[in-house]
């Protein structure tokens, strides 16, 4: 079964390949390199047109860490929307940039495990 070591070899390179675009860039953010806007701004770029991420080919395990931290880098975007003023939506919203800092720096540590 030479073949299928083979294979799974591929699979965890192209992983390691797709991955490292990431792992720099919350690398820039946990290092205070870059600001939670820029890192919102250059992540949600990024994984829109990353089709390997897209098409599901990551690992599931990164796949669970990555797609987290989507969600929460989206969420942190959609306090935009909001009124800063309005007292309703400023008391609903509890993700800042702090939030998003610090679960960056957790899913940063989760990734690098997997190298």
């Amino acid at each position: 079964m030479p073949g299928k070591c083979v294979i799974a070899t591929n699979i965890k390179l192209s992983d390691k390949i797709h991955l490292q675009k990431y792992l720099y860039l919350l690398s820039l953010l946990c290092s205070e390199k870059i600001e939670v806007p820029e890192f919102e701004s250059v992540f949600i770029q990024i994984r829109a047109q990353d089709e390997y991420w897209l098409s599901g080919k990551f690992d599931e395990k990164i796949g669970k860490v990555l797609d987290m931290l989507y969600l929460d880098v989206r969420d942190y975007s959609l306090d935009y929307l909001y009124d800063c003023n309005d007292f309703v939506n400023v008391n609903l919203i509890s993700f800042n940039e702090g939030e998003v800092k610090s679960r960056a720096e957790e899913a940063l540590k989760k990734l690098k495990t997997f190298k």
